[in-house]
C-alpha cells in the first residue's frame, strides 16, 4: 500500500481529505506542519488547505523546495497550491472572485476530461480569498487550468494542485479528482 504524509495546516476539512484519500488506497499519516523535516518513508507528500497567506508558512519553503528539487510526488489543495506557487516564485493575489463555500463551474478542455475522466462541465467548491496569478507563466513542464487569470489546476509528473476543494460535497465528481494522485502521480 502506498503511503501518504499529509501536512495539517489546522484546517477544518484535513479528516474529509484523508478520509477521500484512503478511499482511493492510500495510507496516511497526518502531521502539523510545523513539525514537517522527513519524507523518506513516503510515497506522496500532501499539501492541504488552511488559513492565512503562503508567506506564513515560510519556515517550511525550503523542505518543500527540498522535495520538489528531489522529484517528490505532491498533492496540494488550495493553500497547499498556493505556498507551492509561492515557492516557485508566482504572485499570490486577492482573488479576483473570493468566495467561501461556493461552487463554480469549470468548462474542461478535452485535455483535462482524459485527466480526470469527466465531462466538459464540472463544479467545484471553492474557500478563498487569495490566488496565484497566471501572468507570465513560463513552467513548460507544467499544464494549467487557467480562469479568470488565476491557476485553478496545476499538475506535472511530480504534482498535482487545486485551488479548489474536492473533497467537498459542492464538487461534483470527487472521486475523478483524487484518482490521478494513483493513476499518473505514483
Amino acid at each position: 500500500m502506498k503511503k501518504a504524509l499529509f501536512l495539517d495546516f489546522e484546517d477544518s476539512f484535513t479528516f474529509n481529505i484523508v478520509q477521500e484519500l484512503k478511499l482511493i488506497g492510500l495510507e496516511v499519516d497526518i502531521i502539523h506542519w510545523s513539525d514537517f523535516w522527513d519524507i523518506s518513508n513516503y510515497d506522496l507528500l500532501v499539501l492541504g488547505p488552511g488559513p492565512g497567506h503562503p508567506d506564513n508558512y515560510q519556515s517550511i519553503f525550503s523542505k518543500i523546495q527540498n522535495c520538489l528539487d528531489k522529484k517528490v510526488k505532491i498533492f496540494a489543495i488550495c493553500l497547499g497550491h498556493q505556498i507551492i506557487w509561492r515557492i516557485k516564485g508566482k504572485h499570490i493575489l486577492r482573488s479576483k472572485n473570493p468566495v467561501h463555500g461556493q461552487r463554480t463551474r469549470l468548462d474542461l478542455t478535452q485535455m483535462w476530461q482524459d485527466y480526470f475522466n469527466l465531462p466538459s462541465l464540472v463544479w467545484v467548491q471553492r474557500y478563498n480569498s487569495l490566488a496565484v496569478s497566471a501572468c507570465d507563466l513560463f513552467f513548460k513542464e507544467f499544464d494549467f487550468f487557467i480562469k479568470d487569470e488565476e491557476i485553478i489546476i496545476s499538475k506535472s509528473n511530480d504534482l498535482l494542485t487545486y485551488q479548489f476543494h474536492p473533497e467537498s460535497v459542492g464538487t461534483n465528481c470527487r472521486e475523478s479528482f483524487f484518482r490521478p494522485i494513483l493513476t499518473y502521480l505514483l
